[in-house]
């Protein structure tokens, strides 16, 4: 089975389950209700499934589910590990799971993310200085500009966000778009390079 199916699943036994009222749910409490959901499912194989970790939750960005808030979390799945976001909403004092595929996670704000690539950039010349040579290093640190970060997907190997992103830096007639990687930590968000 795989661990998306996992996920899903556990997505789906959330609907019936309550959990503890909080600003955000805990690891704890987002595991205690997948074990409970895994103990209602009736399967003639049973495969154990944990939240390993939690990265960090949020409110969920669109529009139509502002009710939501999501959290990304680390899965075990019998011999399979991985990442994903779950979904889930308050009702009452309670935390219950939502039952929607393709949950979005969002990456850090534009401005945010300038700072962490100038700041990575900055790290990097003062620990090798030849990189202050390099035309890309000095953009990074000081011309080239966030404009946009738009869809973010976690990789569930790594729990990293990877997120479309446009960029512009003065002197190029057109912004660039890439692909760029960031890593929710306990401190907040960080800059992954390539």
């Amino acid at each position: 089975m795989r661990l998306t199916t996992i996920a899903l699943t556990a997505t789906t036994l959330f609907a019936s389950l309550s959990l503890h009222a909080a600003s955000m749910p805990t690891q704890e409490q987002i595991n205690a209700a997948v074990q409970a959901g895994v103990a209602k499912q009736k399967s003639s194989v049973p495969i154990p499934v944990k939240v390993t970790s939690l990265l960090g939750c949020q409110q969920a960005q669109e529009p139509e589910f502002k009710d939501q808030v999501v959290c990304l979390v680390g899965m075990s799945a019998g011999m399979r590990d991985g990442f994903t976001v779950l979904p889930l909403r308050q009702e009452g004092d309670s935390w219950v799971g939502v039952e929607r595929k393709h949950a979005k996670f969002a990456g850090p704000a534009p401005a945010e993310a300038q700072a962490l690539i100038r700041a990575w950039a900055k790290q990097e010349v003062a620990n090798n200085p030849e990189l202050a040579k390099d035309q890309q290093m000095q953009e990074a640190q000081t011309t080239m500009q966030v404009k946009a970060i738009n869809d973010c997907d976690v990789n569930r190997k790594t729990g990293y966000l990877e997120c479309a992103t446009v960029l512009s830096v003065p002197g190029r007639p057109d912004d660039i778009q890439t692909e760029l990687k960031f890593a929710l930590e306990k401190a907040g968000w960080r800059y992954v390079p390539r």
